[in-house]
């Protein structure tokens, strides 16, 4: 209770019960509105529950949910609650003004199951009404949301006078927040939705394509771009779905029929959508996603997982030797040529840790070169290499950043985001000479997922990286610097090599300028590899990468799942 005296000495002293304006600290928290303010008793003389009601909004309207949550009389739910509620409606700012005193206190008054009063129902002498001597206040509420759009209502709070050594307490309920809310539901701004096309003009559905169904739900509200009038609905929806619960009331702000005859393209082509989720059929935990390189547009995105219909885009797996391009890359640019050796032996010792091959290059193999090494995908080769040229502990991570635009948000159009990374960094400098000898093969602390390797070989198709995007013109916040032209053209010829003389052969004689890297990654020290393909083609103006969970050897699964989606959907 100590605390609570506190707060209630520190409140008592105010002269003034004024609701703050204090700006909010971060996160979703909506910023208080300019003009908040209290009609409520002003004066020195101010009541217990005047100042703890004042208080209440003005913390409230500040965003610190848990200093509102610690004047009621339910502190370990109360602010969670508020918080989950008002992220959830996530207004740009919100202005609550105290209104006068609705009542003095009373013994009428009954509580119902739920927790809320009854106005004048008499109390069962058996169980005592808690709010018999509340003090009811009425406030006011008003959220501004973009483009000027505002909600306000009415709503009231009870407070319960001090007893004994306890403070003034306000009595929580979900129906404070809005006299329509239930314990059970949330708010929620939906911004009108439209129907979303193909790059065809051709209607996309969720049913027909449920690997892109949570994506098309998001961009089916994206905010229309061509100056549509501002529209906004509240909605009330279930807690632990998030749809809106039905017959609820809505509460439209703005135009009615803001979208009404619009819709919206994207760049998803069905045709090859199709391909890519036909081609997965047969490899159970797989995604694939395909870009246009010189555009970023994602053409497809395709996933076979019933556990996670995002895989394509949210995996978190270690890429394993397709992450090779990216140390390639840093030893070009560090000035390594093709024909360098890069000794393929059969194991690779730094620090404590010992390094193998594959099974197939378990002996390593002689006059091994950087250009052999990766078409032969050899990772002695690359530890070698890495640590005999003595790359910077961070040069991968600043590979990926510099030059493929990784270990910085995304927005495809959808919201931003760091993707398949649990952390803020897909490839995380490493700390010892160990780590940075895992990296160099895809191992250690790199994750990735279809999505961002289908960007990396896109980039190498064109030598610029242009961040994947959903709607065509959209523009996306990650930049990166063009390759150099030599590096490109070398990346491009040992991609082409990997299917003319290494370890990609089932693209074999699908097009001549095909490029491609297998992939095997160790999840984990039981689990069998996962199955990894990256492939880009400069004539075509096309990149696409597989994974298959546990699928054993790129070329084995991820390769001629590529090699599927590519013929059904005429790209051979």
């Amino acid at each position: 209770m100590g605390s609570r005296r506190t707060l209630l000495a520190i409140a008592a002293v105010a002269t003034s019960l004024a609701v703050v304006t204090a700006g909010c600290s971060g996160g979703s928290k909506a910023k208080p509105a300019a003009n908040g303010g209290t009609s409520a008793a002003t004066s020195q003389g101010a009541s217990p529950t005047d100042t703890v009601a004042a208080a209440f909004l003005a913390a409230w309207q500040s965003g610190d949910y848990t200093k509102a949550g610690s004047m009621t009389d339910l502190p370990d739910k109360a602010g969670p609650r508020l918080k989950s509620v008002m992220e959830s409606l996530a207004p740009k700012t919100i202005a609550l003004k105290l209104g006068s005193q609705q009542n003095a206190p009373s013994s009428a008054g009954s509580t119902s199951a739920s927790g809320s009063s009854t106005p004048g129902a008499p109390s069962s002498p058996a169980t005592p009404d808690p709010l018999a001597n509340a003090v009811h206040y009425g406030f006011s509420v008003t959220d501004t949301f973009d483009d000027g759009l505002t909600w306000s209502y009415n709503s009231t709070m009870s407070v319960l006078p001090p007893t004994g050594n306890g403070p003034a307490l306000v009595h929580f309920a979900s129906a404070m927040i809005n006299p329509q809310l239930s314990a059970a539901s949330n708010l929620k701004a939906v911004p009108p939705s439209v129907p979303v096309a193909d790059r065809g003009g051709a209607p996309l559905s969720g049913t027909e394509h449920p690997s892109i169904a949570s994506i098309i739900t998001k961009l089916a509200i994206a905010k229309p771009q061509n100056g549509t009038q501002a529209s906004l609905q509240i909605q009330f929806v279930d807690n632990n779905t998030g749809n809106q619960i039905p017959g609820s009331n809505t509460i439209q702000l703005g135009a009615p029929n803001a979208t009404s005859g619009l819709q919206l393209a994207s760049t998803i082509d069905s045709k090859i959508q199709t391909a890519a989720e036909n081609a997965l059929k047969a490899y159970p935990n797989s995604g694939m996603v395909v870009i246009k390189p010189s555009t970023g547009e994602i053409l497809a995105i395709a996933t076979n997982n019933k556990n996670n219909l995002k895989m394509a885009y949210t995996a978190t797996r270690a890429p394993g030797s397709t992450f090779k391009t990216v140390t390639a890359t840093a030893l070009l640019l560090g000035g390594m040529q093709l024909s360098d050796t890069a000794d393929c032996t059969p194991t690779a010792k730094v620090g404590t840790e010992t390094y193998h091959n594959d099974e197939g290059l378990k002996n390593g193999f002689t006059g091994a070169t950087l250009l052999t090494a990766y078409e032969q995908s050899c990772n002695t080769s690359f530890v070698n290499a890495t640590i005999g040229h003595n790359l910077p502990m961070d040069s991968l991570s600043k590979t990926v950043h510099d030059y493929y635009g990784m270990n910085q948000p995304w927005d495809m159009g959808v919201g931003s985001a760091t993707y398949c990374t649990g952390g803020a960094l897909q490839v995380p400098p490493a700390d010892t000479h160990s780590l940075l000898a895992a990296s160099a093969f895809g191992q250690g602390m790199i994750t990735m997922c279809p999505l961002t390797m289908a960007s990396i070989a896109a980039t190498v198709a064109t030598g610029q990286f242009h961040q994947p995007v959903l709607i065509p013109g959209f523009q996306a916040p990650a930049k990166a610097q063009p390759l150099p032209a030599s590096v490109d053209q070398n990346l491009q010829t040992m991609m082409r090599g990997v299917i003319t003389n290494g370890t990609a052969t089932s693209l074999a004689g699908i097009s001549p300028t095909l490029g491609a890297k297998t992939g095997s990654a160790e999840p984990n020290a039981t689990d069998p590899t996962d199955s990894w393909m990256i492939a880009m083609d400069p004539k075509n103006d096309i990149a696409v990468s597989a994974l298959v969970l546990n699928g054993g050897f790129g070329n084995s699964a991820a390769g001629p799942a590529i090699a599927a989606m590519m013929k059904a959907a005429g790209l051979s």
